[in-house]
């Protein structure tokens, strides 16, 4: 017996094709996303707790991938190249943070965009499948299986593969931002020690 997913492609014309290869491309993208930011946090948050360790107790540790040791050596140039006031300290505080975060968050969103346009494209091959479907049994004058499979067959498989798209990238993102809110979190601690510590 033939390959399901074979079978299923080649039932497929090149709007079910071209559908799934779209949706394919969002799987692995999405995927490398997922893998990518979730080694990225883990390292940061090892590294985080490292610089912390340090810092609380009044060592300057250098931490490179630490996004509180980053921030605090941004800083620390700033201040040995001019005066700093309380405010502009607060600023290029302020600044740094968001600079760490942007990088840190960057490509998430696109997580939940798969995560939300995924099963529109599966829905719209089911649509373009039944419809060929129906064309098939008008041309033909007929309902037998043989002629209507190719139809169907692209309709159902469009469909799985869409929510199989959409499932890992609506919970990759659900983690990955939960991940992301908890630095954010911890930050306003860290940045509020920063500002004491330099003012």
């Amino acid at each position: 017996m033939e390959n399901i997913w074979v079978a299923s492609w080649k039932h497929c014309d090149w709007v079910g094709k071209i559908d799934l290869i779209l949706l394919v491309s969002m799987s692995i993208y999405s995927w490398s996303i997922i893998i990518e930011k979730f080694v990225l946090f883990k390292r940061v948050k090892k590294a985080n707790e490292t610089f912390l360790n340090s810092f609380y107790v009044g060592r300057m540790a250098s931490v490179p991938d630490s996004s509180w040791s980053r921030i605090l050596n941004k800083i620390l140039k700033e201040k040995a190249k001019q005066d700093i006031s309380e405010e502009k300290l607060f600023n290029f505080i302020k600044r740094y943070a968001n600079e760490e975060i942007s990088h840190l968050g960057s490509r998430i969103d696109f997580l939940l965009s798969i995560s939300a346009v995924a099963p529109f494209m599966g829905l719209l091959g089911t649509v373009w499948g039944i419809l060929i479907a129906f064309h098939n049994i008008g041309i033909t004058g007929t309902s037998s299986v043989s002629i209507i499979a190719s139809g169907i067959s692209e309709a159902l498989i469009v469909t799985f593969v869409g929510l199989v798209v959409a499932i890992p990238a609506a919970l990759g993102y659900n983690y990955l931002d939960s991940e992301l809110r908890k630095i954010k979190t911890q930050g306003e601690d860290v940045l509020n020690a920063f500002y004491t510590a330099l003012k």
